[in-house]
C-alpha cells in the first residue's frame, strides 16, 4: 500500500515524523512559595471545595486549575 503525495509531503515536511509537529504545553513552574502553600493545604486537607481551590490559587496567585491537577488523586 502507497502513500499518497500528501501524505508523503507532510511527512517529508515534518522530518518524517508528524507527532514531533505538535506542540506540547509548558509546564507551570511554581516558585517556592506557591508551593509550600499547596504541600501546607493539601498536608492537612486532602481534598478541596471549588470555593476552597478558588481561595487558596487567589492566595498563591494561581489559576484554579493549577491548584487543582494531580493533587487531588489519590
Amino acid at each position: 500500500m502507497g502513500v499518497g503525495p500528501a501524505a508523503a509531503a507532510l511527512k517529508l515536511h515534518h522530518g518524517g515524523n508528524v507527532a514531533s509537529s505538535r506542540r506540547r504545553k509548558a509546564r507551570t513552574v511554581f516558585s517556592d512559595q506557591q508551593l509550600n502553600g499547596l504541600e501546607q493545604r493539601f498536608g492537612s486537607q486532602k481534598y478541596l471545595s471549588t470555593p476552597e481551590r478558588v481561595e487558596l490559587a487567589s492566595q498563591l496567585n494561581l489559576t484554579e486549575t493549577q491548584v487543582n491537577p494531580g493533587l487531588q488523586k489519590a
